[in-house]
C-alpha cells in the first residue's frame, strides 16, 4: 500500500503507522486516553507537511470491529481530516479520484 500510495501521489509525502496522539492534542488525560496508543496506517502529506488524508487499509483483523474503526474515524474527523478506509489495496487511479 504504501508502494501504491507513493506512485499515485510521486509529489507527497507518505507516513506510515502514525500514532493518533501526532495528529490530536488535548490538555485533559481523559480526552488523551481516548486515542492513546491508537495507530493510523498512512498519512498522506501535501509538499507543505498538511495532512491531506488518512488512509486506512482494514485487513480480515478488522471483521467484527466496525464499531471501532467507527469510534476512530470519527476522532480524526472530529480533528479535522479526512479518513479513506479500503478492504484491498486500490488502484492507483481509485486513490487519485478519492484523494482529490
Amino acid at each position: 500500500m504504501f508502494t501504491r500510495l507513493k506512485d499515485a501521489f510521486p509529489h507527497h509525502h507518505i507516513l506510515a503507522q502514525v500514532a493518533f496522539s501526532a495528529l490530536i492534542t488535548h490538555d485533559q488525560m481523559k480526552m488523551r486516553n481516548q486515542f492513546n496508543r491508537k495507530v493510523t496506517d498512512f498519512v498522506v502529506l501535501d509538499r507543505e507537511y498538511n495532512v491531506v488524508a488518512i488512509v486506512e487499509l482494514d485487513d480480515p483483523s478488522h471483521i467484527g470491529k466496525e464499531q471501532e474503526d467507527a469510534e476512530r474515524d470519527a476522532m480524526l474527523i472530529a480533528a479535522g481530516y479526512t479518513v479513506i478506509r479500503y478492504t484491498q489495496i486500490p488502484t492507483i487511479r481509485q486513490l487519485q479520484r478519492d484523494l482529490r
